[in-house]
């Protein structure tokens, strides 16, 4: 049988800044439906991974695809395919905050009649409903974040690439989002989270790849780490991310 297409397909993928490498050869398949933690120090090369995976970063070697569509060189169509929040926000803002959701979905080629109710539980979820006629460049920080958060998840993208998007959140606001992007992958959707809360990521992801200097040097399942604290090899997340990464000296700081 054929094997299914990838959420995100990402073959022997390398960037360079001059001469550093921040990103070494690193390939990586996530399956429709997986929630998968990106963990991985400050330089590891997460959010260049993330940039040349939504398209902003132009690799030097290997290739992105998203739902078998090469974002090189088809970037329209794979970027239909794809939410994306990344770590530092850059929103229109001289629009409201209902503008941008409608600019968004007019992007996503989302039909009017498809679009008011889920904007509607968006706005919601994220508690600007009484935001929405505001202007985004009035909105505080975990305002505008909550609004990309909303936007990436407007017509349930097959892939949602997040870069530290609980930054700044409230706990209520958090724990939504969290059940939302839960919903999501159980609609088939993927999810590659990139954050340094190991704790919630444990709790929330199914599958952990974690980066170091620029290469994957753990790929593991939840049940994988469940078997790991079960034989008494590391503790939870964060003791494996310290181990791998060569920090576990600090456990015992």
């Amino acid at each position: 049988m054929p094997q299914p297409e990838a959420a995100l397909e990402i073959t022997s993928l390398t960037k360079k800044y001059r001469r550093l490498v921040a990103v070494n050869d690193v390939s990586l398949r996530v399956e429709p439906g997986e929630f998968v933690g990106f963990i991985g120090p400050n330089g590891a090369g997460k959010s260049s991974t993330m940039g040349c995976v939504a398209g902003i970063i132009a690799p030097d070697q290997g290739t992105v695809t998203i739902q078998g569509v090469d974002v090189e060189k088809d970037p329209v169509s794979a970027r239909m395919r794809l939410g994306f929040v990344p770590q530092h926000l850059t929103l229109l803002d001289y629009l409201t905050g209902l503008e941008y959701l409608h600019f968004v979905c007019d992007l996503r080629e989302i039909e009017e009649g498809d679009r008011e109710e889920e904007i509607e539980d968006l706005l919601a979820i994220t508690e600007l409903q009484d935001a929405r006629h505001t202007i985004v460049r009035e909105y505080s920080g975990g305002m505008i974040r909550k609004l990309a958060l909303a936007a990436a998840l407007l017509g349930d993208p097959a892939l949602l690439v997040l870069d530290e998007s609980f930054v700044g959140l409230d706990p209520e606001s958090t724990y939504r989002l969290r059940r939302r992007l839960e919903r999501h992958c159980a609609r088939g959707g993927a999810i590659l989270l990139s954050s340094h809360i190991l704790d919630m990521l444990e709790n929330l992801c199914d599958r952990f790849v974690i980066l170091n200097e620029g290469q994957i040097v753990r790929d593991l399942t939840g049940d994988e780490l469940a078997a790991l604290r079960e034989r008494g090899e590391v503790e939870n997340l964060t003791e494996l991310y310290l181990e791998v990464t060569g920090k576990a000296d600090t456990l015992d700081a």
